[in-house]
């Protein structure tokens, strides 16, 4: 069941040359037309591809394909952006007999350098050639850039007696935060659902997933999460309120969560993976900035990278959130579990168990802020010395 596709779906990857040995150039197809919503970044830099994507959406064709490269963010590119952008779409529509508004187009990697689109052209045929229902760890490993691992995701449930699939693939190590990091997530589906709906459902899984993680703080420009429906699983119709879509619902967060979780255990030199619990806050907000302030304190990534239980730093990191109403004397800091922070001061654990404080690969931060009932969790990873080496020679 790993890399089980859809009914209706295609997939393939191959190398174009944009990288010097390894896969860069992927397509997504689909043997008839879905219904398509998406979730993009927010930074105020946003990549050609991300845009002309946005607007294909915008006009409400049904969507047959996404093309897709790595290794070239064609972003900050000037006009040739969005040029390269829809002869990307332009060479898929030739070679498939598609029209302009039935393909999206997606990007990662460097920032800067124009396209070789030319060699993207080139390899078009070829990529469509290759499409085949086997095709999915082809895309998975031709859209990643610094990544280890690739990332994919598959559930199944039943709507009544129709088999529902919903297969997700991601990339994303480094340059990770919400709203969103650098990552691209294309998650597909053969259920029959509202374009409602999907929207609405694809919006709850990603802010519980990858709106929930953080590996160094940095937003994007290129980050990008489609969702394709093509309805073939022949299933009664998907609505918002009903058992079937919270069902739907259900599956997506699992398989949104899977991908996201991939990310941070994939963090560009991470040795850790933390979950950061902001308990007992005045409203969901709160929590959030509170969780978000120690997740991406730098210090206390690299206290847990060291091992060290440094709460000091997690207690900055709390009062720095900007929240209001937090007191020293009122909030509680547990790490993996032990509590060492109440009543404004350090609660003296016992030796043998304040040692063990971040030893495991799984860390956890918990901080009880009694001031209400709100709760949130973020996941993100420590810092490392391998993380500033492969930034440092990461060039634009």
């Amino acid at each position: 069941m790993k890399y089980i596709l859809p009914k209706g779906f295609q997939a393939s990857g191959t190398h174009c040359g944009i990288k010097r040995f390894k896969k860069d150039l992927a397509l997504i197809y689909s043997k008839t037309g879905c219904k398509a919503v998406g979730v993009f970044t927010k930074n105020k830099v946003k990549a050609a591809p991300l845009v002309v994507s946005k607007s294909i959406l915008k006009r409400g064709a049904p969507i047959r394909a996404i093309v897709i490269n790595s290794g070239n963010a064609n972003c900050c590119t000037g006009w040739y952006g969005t040029r390269d952008a829809n002869r990307m779409i332009g060479a898929v529509c030739k070679n498939m007999q598609l029209k302009f508004n039935n393909v999206l187009v997606s990007s990662t990697g460097i920032i800067g350098k124009r396209l070789p689109i030319d060699l993207i052209e080139a390899s078009t045929p070829k990529l469509v050639k290759l499409l085949s229902e086997k095709g999915l760890l082809g895309v998975a490993k031709a859209i990643l850039t610094t990544d280890k691992k690739t990332k994919i995701s598959v559930e199944k449930f039943n709507v009544g007696k129709k088999e529902v699939i919903v297969t997700g693939i991601a990339k994303g190590a480094g340059m990770i935060e919400p709203n969103m990091g650098t990552m691209l997530s294309f998650i597909m589906t053969d259920a029959k659902i509202d374009k409602d709906a999907l929207k609405f459902a694809l919006r709850e899984a990603c802010d519980k997933s990858f709106n929930s993680i953080t590996i160094d703080g940095d937003m994007s420009t290129n980050d990008t999460v489609l969702l394709l429906a093509n309805g073939l699983a022949n299933n009664k119709t998907i609505k918002r309120g009903t058992k079937e879509y919270k069902a739907f619902l259900k599956v997506l967060k699992n398989v949104a969560f899977k991908l996201a979780k991939n990310i941070i255990e994939d963090g560009e030199g991470a040795t850790k993976f933390v979950t950061v619990y902001v308990e007992n806050a005045r409203t969901t907000t709160d929590a959030y900035k509170v969780a978000k302030a120690i997740a991406n304190s730098c210090l206390v990534k690299t206290s847990i990278h060291g091992e060290n239980p440094n709460w000091g730093r997690v207690a900055s990191s709390v009062g720095a959130s900007g929240v209001g109403g937090i007191k020293p004397n009122r909030f509680e800091i547990y790490l993996d579990g032990v509590l060492v922070f109440k009543g404004g001061k350090f609660t003296m654990p016992s030796s043998k168990r304040f040692y063990k404080i971040y030893k495991r690969k799984n860390v956890e931060i918990t901080v009880n802020l009694n001031l209400g009932k709100k709760d949130a969790v973020m996941w993100t990873c420590d810092l490392s010395k391998r993380y500033v080496e492969i930034n440092s020679h990461y060039m634009t």
